[in-house]
């Protein structure tokens, strides 16, 4: 008799006791099976997309995530040189309280009997409608971490709800990463936006503890797209060793056009330019580095444009730029451990008692960005 084993997970999974469900040969208890079940969905959704792996993943137990900014800026400073015998006033550390709500995500399937029943001698609906629905878990939630909440409609077929963004969901690194600094040529420029970010407002005056809200930015102009250059690589890492990320775990985050053109910018003919190598990650995929930082693709960068012609910045659905990410203060944050967590139904309720049968997955928690000045946006690129 053919086994299956995703029924057979499910059937562990199906139960409120810690030995119904599971092995008795090992008295290994449905509860710990649960456990299992629960780090190999996490392991397997990652081989979708390419971004949300490295984001890491923690545990709250409460219902938003609340984190202090610490901000060093104003007319007083924490040390000082001092007189001999001279006294003073120790200042406090400074800082600013941000906060985030954690949402619901939830990815549904459901097979009716007779679909099951019928399709059995060539196909087995509900392990397909399962590992879909996980499939989209993985690529909806990455959506989410790059594009955030936009609403625009987009029309490559790239998505899986048509549109840019995710309707509801928490602010993406499109939403995060920006900067009230007015616009400018090279790397002392910003975007000009004001937008309140995690209950803050970002200001352009250095001297405001707020101005910590700001990313930083390079282009080779304000002006007029460029095509991605080595020297814009470099004043990243610059820009970002600047602000302290030196020693920090950091990524480049592009589309997969961008790699292309990436890849023959930095290895043209074949060969490594100096600078240029290629790692290894986990599972054997291997990727391109510059300066020893990664180079990481995902097909939803493609939407994450700015652009400007000298009369503002425009945020763009278009692919205009590239991000140097600090991975180090960029979280997931889970709500009491329910990340992924598998709920099998059968029927709609006890009382229907309706032929069919399915499940979803759910996730309670929220996507954070906790520090800014890190993280560099290289914009008003030429579209690959």
């Amino acid at each position: 008799m053919r086994t299956d084993a995703f029924l057979q997970i499910r059937t562990a999974l199906d139960t409120t006791t810690s030995t119904t469900g599971g092995d008795q040969r090992t008295n290994i208890g449905a509860v710990f099976i649960q456990k299992e079940i629960d780090r190999m969905i996490k392991e397997t959704i990652n081989r979708d997309v390419d971004f949300r792996p490295l984001v890491q993943r923690k545990t709250m137990n409460q219902k938003a995530r609340i984190w202090n900014l610490r901000t060093s800026l104003g007319a007083t400073a924490k040390t000082s040189f001092q007189s001999e015998g001279g006294t003073g006033t120790p200042q406090p550390s400074e800082f600013m309280q941000l906060f985030a709500p954690a949402l619901t995500l939830r990815s549904d399937y459901e097979v009716t009997g007779l679909a099951q029943a019928a399709a059995s001698s060539y196909f087995d609906a509900m392990d397909s409608e399962a590992r879909d629905a996980l499939s989209a878990y993985a690529l909806t939630e990455e959506q989410a971490f790059i594009l955030g909440n936009d609403s625009d409609n987009e029309t490559s077929g790239i998505t899986i709800n048509g549109k840019i963004g995710v309707s509801g969901s928490y602010l993406g690194l499109k939403q995060l990463l920006s900067s009230a600094v007015a616009e400018a040529t090279g790397t002392q420029g910003g975007f000009g936006d004001s937008t309140a970010r995690y209950g803050i407002t970002p200001s352009s005056t250095v001297t405001d503890e707020e101005y910590k809200m700001n990313v930083r930015t390079i282009n080779t102009s304000n002006t007029t797209q460029n095509p991605l250059s080595i020297q814009n690589l470099n004043s990243a890492i610059t820009q970002s060793n600047i602000q302290g990320g030196k020693r920090a775990n950091r990524i480049y985050l592009c589309s997969e056009e961008r790699l292309d053109e990436i890849s023959d910018l930095i290895q043209p003919h074949g060969r490594y330019v100096q600078g240029a190598s290629s790692v290894e990650l986990d599972g054997g995929l291997s990727v391109l580095t510059w300066k020893n930082i990664k180079i990481i693709s995902s097909r939803l960068q493609a939407f994450n444009g700015v652009t400007s012609s000298g009369a503002g910045v425009t945020f763009t659905d278009t692919d205009n730029s590239m991000l140097l990410l600090n991975m180090d203060v960029i979280f997931f944050w889970n709500v009491a451990g329910v990340d992924v967590r598998h709920v099998p139904i059968t029927g709609a309720d006890a009382s229907q008692r309706s032929d069919v049968f399915g499940g979803y997955y759910k996730t309670y928690g929220v996507f954070t960005v906790e520090s800014f000045n890190t993280h560099v946006v290289i914009w008003n690129l030429s579209t690959p």
